[in-house]
């Protein structure tokens, strides 16, 4: 499958999925400004991150599209169904109130 090959400062990162991929490197006069973000979408609907850092002065980064099987290991994985978040959110509000914490 298509994919990009990452490589920041001599790590590398492969990140593929059955539906999109997106490498994000942002540059500004603002520390926060600077940043890398690799994430994409499954066919399942869920977001999906590899990387998401900042960035300094100095860092090396190579991208490269890649023919491969085999990916790294996600960061996160979050659902964006919103019956899904939805049903976790009253699970969850379901357990602090048993906890008596809300």
């Amino acid at each position: 499958m298509k994919s990009f090959k990452v490589t920041v400062n001599g790590e590398e990162i492969i990140a593929a999925s059955d539906r999109v991929v997106s490498v994000f490197v942002g540059a500004g006069n603002h520390h926060q400004d600077n940043y890398i973000h690799i994430g994409g979408m499954d066919s399942n609907s869920y977001h999906l991150t590899w990387l998401d850092r900042r960035l300094m002065i100095g860092d090396r980064i190579k991208v490269e599209i890649y023919e491969t099987n085999i990916i790294s290991h996600l960061k996160k994985r979050i659902p964006s169904d919103r019956n899904e978040l939805k049903a976790k959110y009253y699970n969850l509000k379901e357990e602090l109130e048993e906890k008596g914490l809300i």
